[in-house]
């Protein structure tokens, strides 16, 4: 069974391993031309040949499409470097999750981490409580101010109130469907956790789905039961 954030972390060591290599890449490109025109050098030395000057041209129009190609390389590195990091915040939250719901586990609590699915990818956690409640939780590692407005979450961050990249509550109210389906379940109550976010949410649950900071989690748990 997977532990949690052990599938975001290899998201992350993949990204992070591609963005090494465009790195590699990108260094190569830059010492290129001027490796060939050291070579060229030595080649007309040995065969006794003309000046170098006379190749020198036939060399260094490569620099400028080696640039070319070293500046999309590194901004290829540098953005998949960033999608790590990323990645990486959001296996953290994933623990830390994770290690406030191991006080459930005596309880009788059955939790599952990382469930994949073709259909919404992973779901970060699955719990069944004693009573046979079912629930999915969709970990969230954003930072701002989190609030809701016609059934749709937004975020401030400073003065800037901007919309997620997704809409969370459909993804969570997919992946309940999913594990309700899978499991044969009559019903799974989603729950989206931010781990790092103020949290401001008025009236839950949105549009079905309990939005949370992690603080709030258990006693979430503890009064749908």
């Amino acid at each position: 069974m997977p532990r949690a954030g052990k599938n975001v972390r290899i998201l992350a060591f993949r990204r992070r391993s591609k963005a090494m290599q465009f790195f590699l890449a990108t260094g190569v490109l830059l010492v290129l031309p001027i490796g060939l025109y050291w070579l060229a050098q030595q080649l007309l030395v040995t065969v006794r040949l003309a000046n170098a000057a006379t190749i020198a041209p036939l060399v260094f129009w490569l620099y400028p499409i080696c640039l070319a190609i070293a500046g999309y390389t590194g901004y290829r590195g540098v953005y998949l470097w960033k999608r790590a990091n990323h990645a990486d915040q959001g296996a953290r939250a994933e623990e830390e999750i994770a290690h406030l719901l191991e006080s459930l586990k005596p309880r009788g609590w059955q939790i599952e981490y990382g469930v994949q699915d073709r259909q919404v990818g992973d779901v970060d956690v699955f719990l069944i409580s004693p009573q046979g409640k079912a629930y999915t939780i969709d970990v969230k590692s954003h930072r701002g101010y989190v609030f809701a407005q016609q059934n749709q979450l937004y975020r401030k961050l400073g003065q800037t109130t901007v919309s997620f990249e997704k809409d969370f509550l459909s993804q969570a109210k997919r992946q309940a469907v999913v594990m309700k389906e899978r499991r044969g379940l009559k019903f799974v109550t989603p729950v989206i956790v931010f781990s790092d976010a103020t949290v401001n949410i008025m009236s839950n649950p949105i549009a079905g789905v309990h939005v949370l900071h992690r603080h709030n989690l258990l006693d979430c748990l503890r009064a749908l039961e």
